[in-house]
């Protein structure tokens, strides 16, 4: 049985519900109530007794005591658990809902971010949703659900790439909430992320591209290829936003914007291109302004439909991979820092991410090492050595090294003292170091 005692002394000392605990040894246990009426503490006597002889029967307390426990303040019912009559509450969480920081990280990085990019920063949103909850608390989220809800991606069929870019996402999401001390750690910190190399075993020859071309439905189709692969332009951010104030015909160059990256940069027009848009041009009305004016939705399924017409299989990352045709072209005749730029992007991304080895640069390496091959024995003959003196070795200093080639427009500057002059290379040349 329980007893109800005062502790100290006074008109309204605070009680508490004293007991023999018969499961844990014959202890006297005590449950401090607090400053509470006798009617009360009667009720919580009452309370307890049940609680314990449940426990001691191994037995579910009946509905009213289970109703009343659960009504209790959480100060009186960690005393009511570490006396062992229940099991404690789960501790209430401070952090907020995944869905409530998940809305407030959009409207925020919104005015950072570029629409598509925010875009992508949704989806992931809603996978992290999807999964979790909204009415999760940030800090319930463990790593090991994290890494459950990637490899659950993969098991969907996810690209890797694609993975990766929904785990940068959620690290990103996550990281904000660590630095606004919302939570200790992020769940996510551990998880594959880092961008990997795109799958570049496609290139568009010269062939499929002509192909491609002629399969073409009309004009805007031709006009949007020829920027793609020939132009190395992005679609459609890029493609869609040049104009035909943008063309100088004269100089053979294209200006473009290039909303990814908030810049402007300069396009050779090469001889491929010209007569594709020197016949769109012929053909657009009076007054026109953009050069494409096709609709951007279902793109990728027009295009599916011209490379079947040309007898050809689709690739992987259709118009990127056009993109990166372009630049190995350009690559083959022009310095790679002018390609870079044309392309809108640095030299370590070109490396990374677009530059291909197709079989024709096999090709071309092997017939060059064979024609040095062949030619090398008749520079020896040509200046046979002195009796008394060993040949001559061929002058690397001194010989003549092909520096440029193809029809690359470029500036050398070759410092004088403190004049510096400029050289306009238009045509292949070879200049002696």
């Amino acid at each position: 049985m329980a007893s109800i005692t005062k502790i100290g002394k006074g008109k309204q000392p605070p009680r508490a519900i004293e007991f023999v605990d018969s499961t844990d040894g014959g202890k006297r246990k005590r449950i401090r109530l607090g400053v509470v009426g006798l009617a009360q503490a009667r009720e919580a006597k009452h309370r307890i007794e049940k609680l314990h002889a449940a426990k001691a029967l191994n037995q579910t307390p009946d509905a009213e005591t289970v109703l009343w426990q659960a009504g209790v303040s959480d100060e009186i019912h960690q005393r009511i658990a570490r006396a062992g009559l229940v099991d404690p509450r789960e501790p209430l969480s401070a952090a907020p809902m995944l869905g409530e920081h998940l809305s407030k990280h959009l409207q925020q990085r919104a005015a950072e971010l570029k629409p598509s990019s925010i875009e992508r920063l949704r989806q992931t949103a809603d996978k992290l949703k999807a999964t979790f909850g909204s009415d999760t608390p940030l800090d319930q989220i463990t790593p090991d659900g994290a890494k459950d809800w990637r490899a659950s991606m993969l098991l969907e069929g996810r690209a890797e790439a694609t993975v990766r870019l929904h785990c940068r996402n959620a690290k990103s999401i996550f990281t904000d909430a660590v630095e606004r001390e919302l939570i200790t750690r992020s769940p996510f910190a551990k998880l594959k992320s880092a961008a990997i190399a795109a799958v570049r075993d496609h290139y568009v020859t010269g062939e499929d591209a002509a192909k491609l071309v002629e399969a073409c439905p009309n004009r805007h189709w031709r006009t949007l290829f020829g920027l793609m692969r020939y132009g190395g332009l992005r679609c459609p951010s890029e493609t869609h936003g040049v104009t035909w104030r943008d063309v100088d015909w004269e100089k053979k160059r294209l200006t473009v914007y290039a909303p990814k990256t908030d810049k402007t940069r300069i396009v050779p027009i090469v001889s491929a291109l010209m007569p594709i848009l020197q016949d769109a041009f012929d053909e657009a009305a009076d007054g026109a302004d953009k050069i494409i004016t096709l609709s951007k939705n279902n793109m990728h399924r027009n295009f599916h439909c011209i490379i079947s017409k040309a007898g050809l299989v689709a690739w992987p990352d259709l118009f990127q991979t056009l993109r990166r045709s372009c630049e190995t072209d350009l690559a083959r005749t022009c310095p790679q820092h002018a390609v870079s730029a044309w392309i809108g992007h640095s030299m370590k991304v070109s490396e990374k991410y677009y530059l291909q080895l197709t079989d024709d640069l096999y090709d071309l390496a092997t017939e060059s090492a064979a024609d040095s091959a062949a030619v090398e024995p008749r520079i020896v003959s040509q200046s046979p050595a002195e009796p008394n003196e060993p040949p001559k070795r061929h002058n690397e200093k001194t010989s003549q090294k092909p520096l440029l080639a193809g029809p690359c427009e470029v500036l050398l500057n070759e410092a004088d003292g403190n004049r510096t002059r400029n050289l306009r290379i238009d045509s292949p040349v070879s200049v002696t170091c």
